[in-house]
């Protein structure tokens, strides 16, 4: 019992600084609201210097847009992507609907490769992209947090690591007018390597210890129901 509640403590104190050492950090673009998303536009946001320890990871991310809305009540959407880079820093847009068609179409241009050649396009060819999600939005305004997968923090981790900055894609179809967008990552401390043997240490040393009471307990139990055997 000694040695689980020894274990169990360290597990807990594992986890207590490991809270501890959690860092939340937040990014707003500029302008805050990605010119309230227009149909006609694609856009990038680049993040540079984003600074992660070497002895930290990103745990989670998440992308905050306040009071999102749709110009109609149409089920149109706003597609979102993570990008290794972009061409430029800050918030750039491209235009993909140079004739002002209809706004019925629904396409996804970080997708679609039919601008990717064009030397005004956001992103350069190669360049590595995660699908994030798309989500439609009526006329009435809402607040939308979108929270990454495991997969998707994943490859942030690996894109931070490579130099350092990531982007965001937005392409609107059609126009959301909203308050403001915001991005947040949450990092933490990797645990030493001496924590995590001491831990699978304690687990494996409560693990037999464990298996060692059952038998013996078994054999008290045989005892027991035949008395002849202990006997003899």
């Amino acid at each position: 019992m000694a040695r689980f509640v020894r274990v169990c403590s360290l597990v807990v104190a594992l986890s207590a600084a490991s809270a501890a050492n959690a860092a939340v950090t937040s990014f707003t673009p500029n302008p805050v609201d990605l010119n309230d998303l227009d149909h006609h536009m694609a856009y990038t946001w680049r993040i540079d210097n984003i600074n992660v320890p070497s002895n930290e990871v990103v745990t989670g991310a998440t992308i905050l847009i306040k009071g999102i809305e749709n110009w109609d009540a149409n089920p149109n959407i706003l597609y979102m992507h993570l990008l290794d880079t972009a061409k430029q820093s800050g918030v750039r847009s491209f235009t993909d609907d140079p004739t002002n068609s209809t706004t019925s179409t629904m396409i996804d241009d970080f997708v679609n490769t039919r601008y990717h050649n064009q030397s005004s396009w956001l992103v350069a060819n190669g360049t590595a992209d995660t699908f994030l999600t798309s989500k439609s939005f009526t006329d009435k305004p809402v607040d939308f947090l979108y929270t990454f997968t495991a997969d998707q923090v994943k490859d942030l981790n690996k894109y931070i690591a490579s130099g350092r900055d990531i982007a965001l894609g937005f392409d609107p179809d059609c126009h959301f007018f909203n308050n403001g967008i915001t991005f947040t990552i949450t990092t933490a401390a990797v645990p030493e390597p001496s924590a995590i043997f001491l831990l699978g240490g304690g687990i494996f040393g409560l693990f037999f210890r464990h298996r060692a009471l059952r038998r013996r307990q078994a054999e008290l139990d045989a005892e027991l129901a035949n008395p002849s055997t202990a006997a003899a």
